[in-house]
């Protein structure tokens, strides 16, 4: 009856347990602290790691200002000129569009009209360049002749504290609609920028289509989504990279989809692009930094790129030179190019790669949490060790390995890191209920085992006193003494090694035993109050044989139940205690170290007590007497290195022998 009770408050508490732990979990899924975001966010990055590269679809191009480039035609920035030049070339290849990942905020001061006036003006010097045409005087003129004759897009940076904007005004907002609904929310929930370094008025003029270029990065410092469209002033700017891509498409309509007040998705020219209620698109990095095609640009320059490497293809103008600082932490590479970012949302967007965490996954992740919750407790209070254990692997590689397929197949992220995380803990706390559960079980069988060994030897002992009436105090001062020698010697190198803690507590329980055989004695004899004649002591010696045989039977048949026997250290001492340092004992006449240790503990204890209490046949010694004789007997009847432990605790002796004297 108690088995069940005992079961059926287990299963009350595991399910008590289990259902504070899910409640737990849900709230940190739905809330979680800053770690844990951290946490997640690195298991998307490995996610990404693990997937294959995509290379299919419509590629962009970089054109790139690298290392090879700065050296052949001088530091960065270049003149504006030969910008001019590189966008002509890519002109005549047929881009169908060429995106600057620069922003031109000042005026060039290379132009030669600019310098001519600055030379006037700082050192008084008179430049004459005459027959020279205004357009060739100025440099930023030069650029947008070019910027706009081809189909280029420029960029520009927001910024979001208080530094002050540029005096410059920023061009080609939206044109924003939403689907469905022909008025726009007054509230879209967007990133509002305070500020802008925008380019100057006569290049932002010459392009029909611009986009911010810099993208606010997760708490980490790694880039893993960008927004498509900030707030500025009271209307809506494209990302750089969608900006491109639809200055490609020759659309200028992008369309908000929305569900209920939150923002799903983007749609322009048959193409949807899911996006969170920010705008921002999880970017779906394709490779390390130099996946896409690169082309230096000084091969532009010098006009030996083939044709079919540039015609009808998305053309994107950056640096990858590292001394030029352009670079972002990304999942796959902490420095990667930032002119490779836009290539990458340019391929996302072209070819619809996307990744994207949608508002219901929040929903679903919590929705996991409960029931590996819910399912891992049930689970793992019932199965063993190794089935825990295998259920915990289980559990994990389907978590993960489902969200890797999710990612996978169809794009969709959903953070398998709390629902590992609660079965993890669950396994940690379930097994550590478990084992404290098992420990209070088998401390309990332990006391009852104790108790019933201390029962068996009272029971025996107990019969050994209707023989004889003098062997109660006997039983307990001879208890006493021997683990007083015991615990001594326990520090001594010969006895170190026998005498631990659990030793000692068996010769304490069970030196009561060392006399039992006397049950087998004639009453004749043992009651005999005169002194005994050699045929009587002979008889009284077979005590000896007699309780260790009894002792030795009882303990073949615990080994036979597959226990260990408690009655190991009572049969020696039983056969031993009799026994002599110099072998004159009885009944073997074993010699020194070949008598049993709990012997020699015990033939010291026992003499003791014999020459210091009253008997039959002589009066009690005194104390002293007692160790006057020992200490004669030292290396004849007792182990030298017992009686020097008897010597040392001999007033621990006499406080024993008064406490428990004889009525």
């Amino acid at each position: 009856m108690r088995l069940r009770s005992g079961h059926s408050h287990w299963q009350k508490f595991v399910l008590l347990y289990g259902a504070i732990l899910t409640c737990t979990f849900t709230v940190i899924s739905i809330f979680p602290p800053t770690f844990l975001s951290l946490v997640g966010l690195k298991v998307y990055d490995s996610m990404l790691h693990s997937l294959p590269q995509r290379v299919d679809g419509v590629q962009p191009v970089i054109i790139d200002i690298d290392e090879q480039a700065l050296a052949e035609f001088g530091q960065w920035p270049w003149p504006r000129y030969r910008i001019a030049l590189l966008l002509d070339t890519l002109n005549e290849l047929g881009a169908s569009a060429i995106g600057l990942d620069m922003i031109f905020a000042e005026e060039d001061r290379t132009s030669l009209k600019i310098l001519q006036q600055e030379l006037r003006r700082d050192l008084g010097v008179e430049m004459s360049f005459s027959g020279l045409s205004d357009s060739l005087g100025n440099y930023d003129h030069v650029l947008a002749r070019s910027l706009g004759q081809g189909p280029c897009v420029l960029g520009y940076k927001f910024f979001f504290d208080d530094q002050l904007s540029s005096d410059n005004e920023l061009s080609h907002p939206l044109r924003l609609f939403v689907q469905g609904s022909e008025t726009l929310p007054a509230d879209l929930p967007l990133y509002r920028a305070k500020g802008v370094t925008a380019n100057v008025a006569v290049l932002a003029s010459a392009v029909q289509a611009s986009g911010f270029l810099n993208y606010p990065a997760d708490k980490d410092g790694v880039l893993r989504r960008v927004p498509l469209l900030i707030g500025y002033q009271e209307k809506v700017y494209p990302g750089f990279a969608l900006a491109v891509v639809m200055r490609a498409l020759q659309t200028k309509n992008v369309f908000l989809n929305m569900e209920g007040n939150n923002l799903e998705s983007l749609i322009f020219n048959g193409r949807k692009i899911p996006v969170d209620n920010k705008s921002n698109l999880l970017v779906a990095y394709q490779g390390k930094k130099k996946f896409f095609d690169y082309i230096p640009a000084t091969d532009v320059l010098s006009k030996v790129v083939a044709k079919d490497r540039i015609e009808n293809k998305i053309v994107l103008l950056g640096t990858s030179a590292v001394g030029l600082q352009d670079t972002q932490a990304t999942p796959l590479d902490p420095l990667y190019p930032g002119v490779e970012v836009h290539a990458t949302i340019v391929e996302n967007i072209i070819n619809g790669h996307f990744y994207q965490k949608p508002f219901w996954s929040r929903g679903a992740e919590v929705a996991t949490v409960i029931v590996f919750g819910a399912v891992s407790t049930l689970l793992l209070a019932r199965t063993a060790p190794v089935m825990s254990i295998i259920s915990l692997f289980l559990f994990c590689v389907a978590s993960w390995y489902g969200s890797y397929l999710f990612l996978d197949k169809k794009g969709i992220f959903l953070n398998p890191l709390f629902a590992i995380l609660i079965v993890v803990i669950n396994f940690s706390l379930l097994s550590l209920f478990k084992y404290w559960r098992e420990e209070i079980k088998t401390r309990k069988h332990d006391r009852d085992l104790i108790l019933a060994q201390d029962t068996t030897i009272l029971s025996m002992t107990a019969l050994a006193e209707t023989r004889d009436s003098e062997t109660g105090g006997h039983i307990l001062r001879t208890q006493h003494y021997v683990r007083l020698l015991a615990e001594h010697l326990a520090s001594h190198p010969r006895f170190a090694a026998e005498l631990d803690n659990e030793t000692i507590e068996l010769l304490y329980r069970s030196s009561p035993l060392h006399d039992i055989g006397k049950v087998g004695v004639r009453d004749s004899i043992l009651l005999n109050p005169d002194r005994l004649s050699e045929e009587e002591f002979e008889a009284m010696k077979e005590h000896t044989r007699l309780g260790r045989d009894a002792l030795v039977k009882a303990e073949s048949r615990l080994e036979d139940e597959g226990g260990q026997s408690f009655l190991r250290i009572a049969r020696d001492i039983a056969y031993a205690h009799h026994e002599k340092w110099d072998g004159t004992g009885y009944p073997r006449g074993a010699k020194g170290t070949a008598i049993p240790m709990a012997g020699r503990l015990m033939a010291l204890a026992d003499v003791y007590d014999a020459l210091v209490s009253r008997r039959r046949y002589k009066p009690a010694f005194t104390h002293q007497r007692a160790m006057e004789i020992i200490c004669k007997e030292r290396g004849a009847h007792f182990d030298p290195d017992v009686v020097d432990a008897f010597l040392a605790c001999e007033t621990d002796f006499q406080q024993i022998a008064q406490k428990f004297v004889d009525e």
